[in-house]
């Protein structure tokens, strides 16, 4: 995999020297004051007839300026801009060179950009937030997610996603050019922290030129802006470490110049760093768009409850992975991105989990489970993009292949019943989207929207020897039971849109149709005690078809304020599904009109607060993995099957979203409140012994209703050096459970509070402190009275940095968890970390040595719990690692 590796970065080198040739116009000159002083830093821009942007440039320190761009075949002009003087304007003429020699004059000018003059540097110019990286760097940064997670206003959370100000990051850009779209922990993690300038907060992100002035943009994105050097060069890094049953390495290969960006990686380890979560998609968007559908699986192992730890205290893995990313910028605003990636996993995994299920018309039933499982992955992800950018066009058309195959084994003890487990999982998904966006004349634009996926999915779960003898097998004992699980999907979605604008509003009217086709055939086989292989029953057998016609319309209408916005949009949309399950004999035929109405109010208030406030209405309906009537036996202790009509799910949703900065203190804060309310016209019936879980999905008008309340607070303090960040959230739950025939209404409550500082003591160290306190408290009303259970846990983390001289520093980090449980004994957990770096003076290389769970701790226990359930989870830690690493740049 690793010279496939080292090929294709070689490739994307040589690529890179073919795309730097192309006409353009070229200007140059010279500004200066009234008594021919040079002034420096003086905005420099190029528009066309429209006045959009083409081309932005900057005065150096002797009032000299030059600027490329590609002739379009427009008339273009030059505006030139100073602090304290008249803005300058001279059409250009059609010629490849021009020289100006400009006076500006002097005038009084209101300041519109808010700059920080302090020794950490920030700035807000319009919609996007600057931070200077040097003012927050610290010694032992060695990529740039290092810096993001310190920023004042940013939080990072454990699987690499970002929030600004409490909103999700949709998109990380590398200098403007979107390099991994939703992928962008492969930025954060790998970019070195000493090619980056800035990095810019994108408030209202919206990318497509063509749209600009026709959609009010929700999304929040980062610009990482490098430095000249990063530009101009090719940026190898790489590390290499190895301990006590320990190693960890990795390759990085870097270009980030106008024509060519790429980054290009290979990695290995076995010390808990997760290399899955690497390429995970972590971008979130409110756009309104159709989306790709995410294969669903219907079997499990059961073994999805992991710690609430860091993964590098417990993760037993063995981990490979290659990618290969690039983006090259072709002409006429055309770019083309690939991006390739590769996963070779092993995963170990032992647990213990006692869980207790407390129910109104019964003894409390327990169940002990004890698993000791190994998980292999194999994924392949292509992905291939073309797409063109400009005020009058837009064109994408992005293609993408996942392969990941999974095997996973293990033994198992439930109760007292001891069993093995395999199960093989392949997956192909295939699909294409397509966008277009086209300017009709001044005030109209055409978009189109297409999509087509296909995905398939073959499951397997074998028990050996067989269980569930009274269900399966007359209640006598036999060898192996096999239930096996294909599905496939196709999906296809067009539509059409036409938007017209009328100085503030904007109309919108749109036309398309979707077609979803679903197969289903599950088999449940046993193997008897002469090896004779043969179905159970046709109890357990499904071959379902389900296909979902829809045609729909949208009709919108966004109102541009100053400051804000106003959209009012409906989708009525006809469905007709049709479904039948020949083994059953059953078919339905289902038609359903919906409206699906949205409205939306955006405003700011004064410069540096904001209120969004946000209805919707949707519904959705049940798939093919919902109306099977045979029974599944989704893993070792439940059957699942359906006696429910269609599953239709009618979701409200209000949301209000008050948030303020004012960079020049560096005060972020925002509240947030929304509510939900779910109908369905079903629930899940579930019948609970201790070695037995029997669910049915059936008729019933069930509501859910959801309140969440929550904020953060950032501010930092320059006189004393503080960074501190306050967070806090409410959340309610109030709906219906059905267990072993009775249904019992709930209320379940959740309350959390988190406070994190960052204190520099003297000018070389550095002090950490981070606390969070969650509680838990849920109730269920049954026949027999209420049934109650209420849980807490605290979590602290300190660390130490001290840069003790210019080659050698130091880290200390301690965290500690609690839970409780009513009057049980707490469970507590903690973990010691020792960190010493060394960069010997010009050497483009640095040691580190890093000792993890120095004290030791050999077992994680969590209390976990629900409306009627508790559990307690026990898994065995990493032993203590000591691990030796060099990195070096090349």
């Amino acid at each position: 995999m690793f010279k496939k590796i080292a090929l294709s970065c070689s490739f994307l080198l040589i690529c890179a020297n073919f795309l730097f040739a192309q006409n353009s116009f070229t200007i140059s000159g010279s500004v200066k004051d009234s008594i021919g002083n040079p002034i420096a830093s003086a905005s420099i821009a190029v528009v066309n007839q429209n006045g959009a942007g083409i081309i932005f440039s900057k005065t150096n320190d002797k009032g000299l300026f030059k600027c490329d761009f590609q002739n379009g075949n427009e008339s273009y002009f030059i505006k030139i801009s100073g602090m304290g003087y008249q803005q300058f304007s001279q059409a250009l003429q059609q010629k490849n060179e021009q020289n100006f020699s400009i006076i500006l004059k002097q005038t009084a000018y209101k300041l519109n950009e808010v700059t920080v003059k302090s020794n950490v540097k920030i700035s807000l110019s319009s919609d996007t937030l600057k931070y200077n990286v040097k003012g927050f760097q610290e010694s032992n940064d060695r990529v740039i997610g290092d810096v993001i997670n310190r920023l004042p206003g940013i939080q990072v959370d454990e699987n690499g996603a970002i929030t600004y100000n409490g909103k999700r990051i949709t998109k990380v850009y590398i200098d403007g050019d979107n390099l991994l779209d939703g992928r962008y922990k492969m930025a954060t993690n790998n970019v070195p922290v000493g090619a980056v300038e800035q990095v810019q907060v994108i408030e209202r992100d919206q990318p497509v030129k063509a749209l600009n002035g026709y959609v009010s943009s929700n999304n929040v994105s980062l610009n990482i802006k490098l430095t000249d050097s990063a530009r101009t060069m090719s940026v190898n890094t790489g590390y290499a470490g190895a301990g006590n049953n320990a190693y960890t390495g990795e390759l990085n290969n870097l270009i980030f110049n106008k024509k060519i960006k790429a980054i290009n990686t290979f990695k290995t380890n076995n010390i808990g760093e997760n290399l899955e979560a690497e390429q995970a998609s972590l971008g979130a968007t409110f756009n309104n768009e159709v989306g790709l559908k995410t294969p669903q699986t219907l079997l499990s192992m059961e073994s999805e409850n992991l710690p609430n730890t860091k993964e590098k205290y417990y993760l037993l893995n063995n981990d490979y992975s290659g990618s290969l990313n690039a983006l090259f910028k072709l002409k006429a605003d055309w770019g083309l991105r690939l991006n390739l990636s590769a996963l070779q996993l092993k995963r170990k995994y032992k647990y213990k989990n006692a869980v207790s299920y407390f129910l109104g018309n019964a003894d409390t039933i327990r169940v002990n489970e004890i698993q000791d499982n190994v998980y292999k992955l194999n994924q392949w992800h292509a992905e291939a993009q073309i797409e063109k950018n400009s005020k009058s066009i837009y064109v994408k058309s992005i293609t993408k292949l996942e392969i990941p195959k999974w095997n996973r084994n293990g033994n198992t003890r439930q109760n007292e019943q001891a069993f093995g487990q395999n199960q093989p999982t392949h997956q192909i998904s295939l699909s294409n989207e397509t966008n277009l966006v086209k300017a009709l004349g001044i005030n109209n634009i055409l978009q189109y929207n297409g999509l087509v996926q296909y995905y398939k999915v073959n499951e397997n779960l074998k028990i050996t020897p067989g269980i569930q003898e009274d269900i399966v097998n007359n209640g006598m004992a036999y060898l192996l039971l096999n239930q096996q699980v294909n599905t496939g999907n196709v999906f296809i979605n067009q539509s059409a849109t036409f938007k017209t604008r009328f100085d503030r509003l904007v109309l919108s009217a749109a036309a398309g149709g979707s077609f979803e086709h679903k197969r289903l055939n599950t088999h449940l086989y046993k193997t008897d005690i002469f090896n004779i292989v043969t179905p159970v029953g046709n109890e357990f057998k499904n071959n379902v078809s389900f296909d979902n016609f829809g045609y729909y319309g949208k009709i919108s209408a966004l109102y541009l304020l100053e400051k804000g916005s106003i959209s009012v949009e409906a989708t009525p949309t006809f469905s007709n599904i049709r479904y039948s399950d020949v083994e059953k004999n059953h078919s339905e035929n289902n038609s359903y009109f919906l409206f699906n109405p949205l409205i939306e109010f955006k405003k700011n208030l004064g410069k540096y607060s904001e209120l969004n406030a946000r209805f919707a209405q949707q519904t959705e309906f049940g798939k093919v993995n919902d109306i099977y009537r045979g029974s599944v036996l989704v893993n070792y202790r439940q059957f699942n099957f359906n006696d429910r009509p269609l599953p239709k799910t009618n979701i409200s949703n209000f949301n209000i979203r008050y948030a303020y900065r004012k960079p020049i203190k560096m005060l972020f804060y925002n509240l947030n409140f929304s509510y939900d309310r779910t109908k369905q016209n079903f629930i899940n019936s579930y019948i609970i012994g201790s070695g037995l879980t029997k669910s049915i999905a059936v008729n019933f008008e069930n509501k859910l209703d959801q309140y969440s309340l929550n904020g953060n607070f950032s501010k930092y303090l320059f006189p004393l050096q503080l960074n501190f960040l306050i967070h806090g959230s409410l959340n309610m739950q109030r709906g219906s459970n059905f267990y072993n025939d009775e249904i019992t209404p709930f209320i379940g409550r959740q309350l959390s509070a988190g406070m994190v500082l960052r204190k520099k003591l003297f000018s070389k160290i550095t002090l950490t402190v981070n606390g969070d306190l969650s509680r838990s408290v849920n109730e269920q009303k049954s026949i027999n009275g209420l049934i109650s259970n209420e849980t807490a846990s605290e979590k602290f983390k300190g660390e130490w940095n001290h840069n003790i001289s210019s080659t050698i520093s130091y880290s200390l980090a301690y965290y500690f968890t609690t839970y409780r449980q009513g009057l049980q004994q707490p469970v507590r957990n903690q973990f010691f970390d020792f960190n010493i770096k060394v960069a010997p003076v010009k050497w483009k290389s640095f040691f580190e040595f890093q000792c993890i769970n120095l004290v030791n701790q050999n077992l994680y226990r969590q209390i976990n719990s629900s409306a009627n359930q508790l559990s307690t989870y026990e898994m065995p830690l990493r032993e203590r690692t000591f691990l030796l690493k060099y990195a070096f740049t090349f």
